[in-house]
């Protein structure tokens, strides 16, 4: 049964006159219990000084005896302490150790569990799932490339959606319940208050904003989609995967495939659903914004929703042939501009588009080619005035001005380049050893293309 390890009595101490004292004590015990860094057996003056602590940061202490004791109510911090200390351990939330004069301190596992779990549900509230599916994706692909070693991370993953789908559909159901009270309030700052403490702090996504963006949470939800089908149409990665959990689950491999296509299907489930699930929650959350934007909008002009109720007063005035005069209401400012202001319309969102790749036409392809090919022409470098000069020269030792050869774009940029290799840089330093480039007085043109001080090539021995 479900509470057959816990102790009978355990929720007496959450259920008496005293609950709020006692919750606030369990809420920082939790923090103390939970530490990982520390041994998990305490000491009773450690866990009496973090009453205390937890008294001090209280505004008001009061003690009711729900039952008639012996004795006086406590007067001081340390009173109120040990009296919850003695009502945790008479409950059965703390289990006390004692080796000879020492007293420890401990909870039981079913009681520590039971204790992690309430502190969930009070800190319940936004959720960031951008980490988490990024989580489920690089698990996914771990299983993928190795699904005999790490084929296990699939339930890991599995579980992740599961829990991801639970709050979603928790999220629907918050909207839906608060929409139901806050419609069935009267109170305007009421209205506002709850809209603002249990919607927008309590209930909705952290990340919930970047939805609607490029950088949002759910864009991987394709490769994830294709990774768990993948797994499912791929028999022989399947088998790995579910011997992989057979070894580590200790089942046999027929349990661990009906396993494995479990856990993909409620992967494939959960991310295949989520738009229409989002969806249904973006238009609780619109009605649940729009009650709250005329309540705030009219809150000191008149009542929400006025504007309705004018529209019926002018349809009912028009039937008459001469407006009538409303003697009871004179000097009372109950319909104004104000009151026939409507909040800003939904947006809808556009219409979905199917995008396709524009095609660059072949003669553009070919234009940029060339284009790319004449700029690596012009480039200099030393390797290529070292192959000028090579395939120039051959086995001759000397050249010189007029024996040249342009035959390319490449041909006469390390010709024009060959009167400045001193002034190249390191990288033609190696060339300056090979060759020596001797200049004289006279100029003379080239082929009629380059004008330029006569010099002679000549090869370094």
């Amino acid at each position: 049964m479900l509470f057959t390890h816990l102790p009978d009595e355990i929720f007496q101490a959450l259920s008496g006159s005293n609950k709020v004292l006692v919750e606030a004590v369990l809420f920082d015990l939790a923090d103390v219990f939970y530490d990982h860094a520390e041994d998990p057996i305490k000491e009773k003056s450690a866990i009496i000084e973090s009453i205390e602590d937890t008294l001090h940061k209280l505004d008001t202490l009061a003690w009711h005896d729900d039952v008639k004791e012996t004795f006086d109510s406590p007067k001081t911090i340390h009173e109120y302490a040990l009296r919850i200390y003695h009502r945790l351990v008479n409950t059965g939330w703390l289990v006390e150790e004692q080796e000879l004069y020492r007293v420890s301190v401990l909870m039981t596992p079913q009681v520590s569990m039971l204790l992690r779990s309430l502190v969930e549900i009070s800190r319940h509230g936004k959720r960031n799932y951008g980490a988490t599916v990024l989580s489920i994706l690089s698990n996914l692909e771990s299983v993928a490339n190795h699904p005999q070693e790490r084929g296990v991370t699939l339930s890991q993953s599995a579980e992740a959606s599961r829990e991801f789908s639970a709050h979603l559909n928790q999220i629907l159901l918050g909207i839906r319940s608060l929409q139901r009270d806050l419609f069935a309030n009267r109170n305007p700052k009421e209205i506002v208050a709850g809209f603002f403490d249990l919607f927008v702090e309590g209930i909705l996504i952290a990340d919930y904003k970047t939805i609607k963006t490029s950088n949002n949470p759910f864009r991987f939800r394709r490769q994830i989609l294709e990774l768990a089908q993948g797994f499912l149409s791929e028999p022989s990665t399947a088998g790995k995967i579910a011997q992989c959990y057979a070894d580590q689950q200790l089942i046999s491999v027929d349990d661990a495939l009906a396993a494995v296509e479990k856990d993909c299907r409620d992967i494939i489930q959960t991310f295949s659903t989520i738009e229409q699930r989002l969806e249904r929650i973006d238009e609780y959350r619109y009605r649940l914004e729009k009650r709250a934007a005329d309540t705030a909008r009219y809150m000191d002009s008149s009542r929400p929703g006025l504007a309705n109720k004018i529209a019926g007063i002018i349809s009912d005035v028009a039937k008459f042939d001469a407006v009538p005069r409303l003697k009871q209401v004179v000097g009372n400012k109950i319909v104004g501009v104000e009151s026939a202001a409507q909040p800003a319309k939904r947006r809808e969102p556009p219409a979905p588009r199917i995008i396709t790749q524009a095609e660059v036409s072949q003669d553009a392809i070919a234009i940029r080619d060339r284009q790319r090919r004449f700029h690596e022409a012009r480039q200099v470098s030393a390797a290529k005035l070292q192959g000028y000069l090579d395939r120039q020269l051959s086995e001759k030792p000397s050249m010189h001005i007029l024996d040249f050869t342009i035959e390319s774009v490449e041909d006469f940029v390390c010709f024009d380049h060959l009167r400045y290799i001193g002034s190249l840089g390191v990288n033609a330093k190696r060339i300056e050893k090979t060759f020596d480039v001797v200049f004289t007085d006279q100029y003379i043109n080239v082929r009629e293309f380059v004008e330029c001080r006569e010099f002679n090539v000549v090869r370094r021995s």
